[in-house]
């Protein structure tokens, strides 16, 4: 990253910026790896009795509605601790994948980015509008059918899933490869050194 004045957005060169989305994109396959065996947890030790893992038993709607309910609560909380707290108060920018593979997010200056603004970038923009590869989505379209609602569910994966993908196309073509998530927060993700 460049030596950068408060007042001065980033900038990167060509290379910095294909190094840091290779970099990005381990980081988030790290992250989603981890959040989804972290939620996994109470099914795979405690709800599944004798049988073998099957992917049936991931649908809250095949528990009575307190587990289902605490079920997916439970995604919920792992996504915000996860993507939200870690970031915003243990590795400031970062959440494990983001640290093992040496990036972080900042805000466009390169300083240090708040709780309100990580929470923006990962509430607003990666579950809400984006929401094709955050735990924290996953569950909450997951929940959806305990309260009648299944018919939404399909409509709202693809929509998910399409403005993931739309976000990363967009991200391609912007100078320091921002996401619409990092539009929304007015965040860049760097090389952390």
């Amino acid at each position: 990253m460049a030596k950068n004045k408060k007042n001065r957005p980033v900038t990167m060169t060509k290379y910095e910026i294909t190094n840091v989305r290779m970099r990005r994109f381990m980081a988030a396959v790290i992250d989603w790896y981890l959040t989804s065996m972290i939620v996994a947890l109470p099914i795979t030790f405690y709800l599944r009795g004798d049988s073998y893992l099957k992917s049936e038993m991931f649908d809250l709607t095949k528990y009575s509605f307190p587990i289902g309910l605490s079920l997916g609560i439970f995604g919920i909380v792992i996504g915000i601790v996860y993507y939200v707290l870690v970031p915003s108060f243990v590795w400031k920018g970062q959440t494990l994948g983001k640290r093992i593979c040496k990036v972080k997010v900042t805000d466009i200056y390169g300083q240090d980015v708040s709780f309100k603004t990580i929470a923006i970038r990962e509430l607003l923009g990666a579950t809400i509008v984006e929401g094709g590869i955050v735990i924290t989505a996953a569950y909450f379209r997951k929940l959806l059918p305990l309260f009648g609602l299944a018919n939404l569910v399909e409509p709202l994966t693809y929509i998910a899933y399409a403005m993931t993908i739309l976000s990363i196309g967009y991200a391609y073509f912007q100078p320091l490869s921002t996401c619409f998530h990092d539009k929304i927060a007015k965040t860049i993700v760097v090389k952390n050194k």
